[in-house]
């Protein structure tokens, strides 16, 4: 799959997601969206999807063998509320598996030394490759649950970033370099256009949010580098690169917006890096949030062991300690970017997309997803006062009909 699908792809998902927001904000009679942005509504109110672990052994494990399983055990549904992974164990001593776990070690046993892992995406996602397989091992399993990239992509969604860009380097270094310049500027300049969604009077149209008041937010785009090489953040590449089709036979840069509870949007591939598919993204995330079920929203969930709802009420140890290496913020890039803005003035500079450089042209990001909603639910309302008013006057014209029966009777 090219680039251009890819973008395509993305394209599908933020659309296919705007048009479920319509069919729901209509269907409940509100007239507007959730005034809440759908990153923070993501962070606080979208629990994770767990990944499907299956662990194939025979008899019993050996010491090192229980330690990683131990491991795992910590963080399944099972033994949290907040679990990551849905933990199956099958003993192949006692007999051939059955059902799931037999379809699973079908396509594992020519190949497996038990005990073997085998990691599987939500079935939610519907995405028919496994994530990761090997043996069982302590350090497998924490390379699985955790990774210096994502610890920093936690932390800061943790501290109320708007979405951090996860770019996934080819290896061309002239490329890469070049990729992440454009990134970062856009990301910049998306920044300064982009304000929050504060509704009148600080009403949110939430309960929680009503009675708890209103949560600190800002508009903070980040990018956080990640090579193609190194066994640390192997499963995580793994993951990144089997949510959408294709992605694994492409060699070009990515990035990978990640919001929420770590939650990928989609993939920019090589030039699907473009003003154009970052203007989407951002104004996506930082819209009102009018599809409030996650399961109408685009994205796959990343494995991450956070304990998300720990964090957000304050517990210090929930919230992952940064590891090298730093992410790449968007400082450096910003007197290039002003300088460039300052050259093009006196008036308007039409960017590649059309999209004028002045910020009350650019809001229009956000404006534009929803005026179409708008627009749809005042035709629709438009459209019901029409057929009320057919309606009334055929009762009327029955009723005069019935009267003039009723006279010459």
């Amino acid at each position: 799959m090219g680039a251009a699908n890819t973008m395509r792809l993305c394209h599908r998902a933020l659309g296919a997601c705007g048009l479920a927001a319509a069919v729901l904000l209509l269907a409940a009679g509100a007239g507007r969206a959730c005034s809440v942005p759908v990153y923070r509504y993501a962070l606080e109110r979208w629990r994770v999807d767990p990944y499907e672990i299956h662990v194939f052994h025979r008899g019993d494990l050996a010491e090192g063998h229980k330690q990683a399983l131990k491991r795992l055990q910590e963080a399944s549904v099972e033994k949290r509320p907040d679990g990551v992974i849905d933990l199956w164990l099958t003993d192949l001593s006692k007999g051939e598996p059955e059902g799931e776990a037999a379809k699973v070690w079908q396509a594992h046993a020519s190949a497996a030394k038990t005990p073997w892992l085998v990691v599987r995406y939500p079935r939610v996602f519907g995405i028919p490759i496994d994530t990761w397989a090997g043996p069982l091992s302590p350090e497998a399993v924490e390379r699985l649950l955790d990774s210096p990239t994502r610890r920093q992509v936690a932390k800061r969604l943790l501290e109320g970033e708007t979405t951090v860009f996860v770019f996934l380097e080819s290896g061309d270094a002239t490329k890469d370099e070049a990729a992440v310049e454009r990134l970062a500027k856009d990301l910049k300049r998306m920044e300064e256009l982009i304000e929050p969604p504060i509704p009148p009077g600080g009403v949110w149209d939430d309960p929680i949010y009503d009675t708890e008041g209103v949560p600190e937010l800002k508009i903070v785009f980040s990018i956080v580098r990640l090579a193609r090489d190194g066994p640390a953040e192997r499963a995580f590449r793994e993951m990144l690169l089997g949510c959408e089709p294709g992605l694994k036979q492409e060699t070009g840069p990515m990035a990978f917006p990640i919001f929420g509870r770590g939650r990928v949007l989609c993939a920019l591939v090589g030039e699907g890096i473009s003003q154009l598919n970052i203007e989407e993204v951002c104004g996506f995330v930082a819209s009102p949030c009018s599809c409030i079920v996650k399961y109408q929203n685009p994205g796959v969930d990343m494995l991450m062991d956070v304990r998300w709802d720990a964090a957000l009420m304050g517990e210090a140890s929930a919230i992952p300690e940064v590891v090298p290496p730093p992410l790449t913020g968007l400082a450096k890039f910003a007197q290039a970017a002003e300088a460039e803005a300052q050259a093009a003035r006196p008036e308007t500079t039409a960017t590649a997309s059309g999209m004028d450089d002045r910020p009350v042209a650019a809001k229009s990001v956000l404006d534009l997803m929803v005026a179409d909603t708008m627009r749809l639910g005042t035709l629709l309302v438009w459209s019901g006062l029409v057929l009320a008013a057919l309606l009334g006057l055929a009762v009327v014209s029955v009723v005069v009909w019935k009267r003039g029966r009723r006279a010459q009777a």
